[in-house]
């Protein structure tokens, strides 16, 4: 696996690939972070940090829109999830913000089992159809951006830690069997308003194309 160094910003978010997340950038370390990422249009590394413990893998992010700047050095921008990759190690260093040595998880995903991809695609758009009345299109048969698991999982309002463990994922059939999982016990429940209320609710990310 191809290692580098990278720039990390631990947050309780977990960003997959393609996503598109929001970001209010307040604290100066983070400040000088995204200035530098932006003045070298590089990427830097997003990290679930949650009940005090940083996860291993996280995902790359690159800013793709920075929606405005404040007068104090704050600023509100967007981000788009590229790569996967487990931090090997912490590196001692100058800079204001965290910087580690990562292996970037690039392995290819795999023959995917049609059955299972059909069944949970529609799955997951019984689940759109019900929570985001047409706000937001269904997953297409044809569509392939990066796996359709995490494109479906940006939406399904898994909590952290199962968006963790299906992002720690190698495999898309794994992924699938796990939102197949999970989308058969939910989209029964998709009747109830507070069910609704809890997807909308888990969910930071921005539809975007």
């Amino acid at each position: 696996m191809p290692e580098e160094l990278l720039p990390l910003f631990p947050l309780n978010v977990v960003l997959f690939p393609e996503a598109h997340l929001p970001l209010h950038i307040f604290e100066e370390r983070y400040r000088t972070l995204i200035g530098e990422c932006l003045a070298q249009r590089s990427e830097f590394g997003i990290n679930l940090a949650h009940e005090q413990r940083v996860a291993d893998v996280g995902c790359t992010a690159r800013v793709v829109r920075t929606v405005h700047r404040y007068d104090d050095g704050r600023m509100d921008i967007v981000v788009e999830g590229h790569r996967r990759y487990r931090v090997l190690r912490f590196e001692p260093d100058t800079r204001p913000y965290a910087v580690g040595t990562v292996a970037i998880l690039d392995a290819p995903p795999g023959e995917v089992d049609a059955s299972l991809l059909c069944e949970t695609r529609d799955l997951y758009n019984r689940l759109i159809a019900v929570v985001y009345r047409g706000s937001m299109e269904e997953l297409a048969p044809d569509d392939r951006r990066s796996g359709p698991a995490f494109l479906m999982a940006q939406k399904a309002g898994l909590d952290l830690a199962a968006r963790q463990a299906l992002l720690e994922q190698d495999s898309e059939n794994a992924r699938l069997r796990m939102l197949h999982a999970y989308l058969t016990d939910v989209v029964p429940r998709l009747s109830r308003l507070d069910e609704i209320e809890r997807i909308i609710g888990s969910d930071g990310y921005i539809v975007d194309g």
